[in-house]
């Protein structure tokens, strides 16, 4: 967790992206807290809701500890939410190019549902930041990027 607070306190921000334990240590780093959950959730069809736009997405999961939204400072927020029992399946920074899901969009289940994550992630890789718009911080930005470029429309 220290490390991953020495990376958020870059200057230069540099991009990151959390999947599974790395939602939890994401939030954890940043002053939020988790939780054991009673059953965990394991599964291959587990559905994740975008928070932004409430589309839902099925995906592989394999946890047994949640983030507790309610504690991530002011500049965080959810991301997902899983849709069976509710729990947090993502955050993101509000102005920084952070961001992380609780579910593997890497095993494919929807099968290609959640591509447009790594799709971000390695764009803000190349330019070495995701690069907002004028106007807009990098939050914003990449909330923009994350639901346009999942292509589902």
């Amino acid at each position: 967790i220290q490390n991953i607070q020495k990376v958020l306190a870059f200057d230069p921000p540099k991009p990151v992206f959390g999947i599974c334990l790395g939602n939890q240590l994401l939030a954890r780093a940043a002053g939020g807290s988790t939780y054991k959950l009673l059953f965990g959730n394991r599964g291959l069809n587990i559905p994740a809701v975008d928070l932004r736009d409430g589309r839902c997405f099925i995906t592989t999961q394999n946890h047994g500890f949640a983030v507790d939204p309610i504690t991530l400072p002011d500049e965080w927020t959810a991301l997902f939410t899983n849709a069976n029992d509710f729990t947090n399946e993502g955050i993101m920074h509000k102005t920084k190019p952070f961001f992380a899901v609780q579910f593997h969009p890497e095993a494919r289940a929807g099968p290609e549902d959640t591509v447009f994550l790594f799709d971000t992630f390695l764009q803000s890789i190349k330019t070495g930041s995701i690069p907002p718009p004028p106007g807009k911080n990098c939050g914003e930005y990449l909330a923009t990027k994350l639901k346009l470029d999942h292509g589902l429309r």
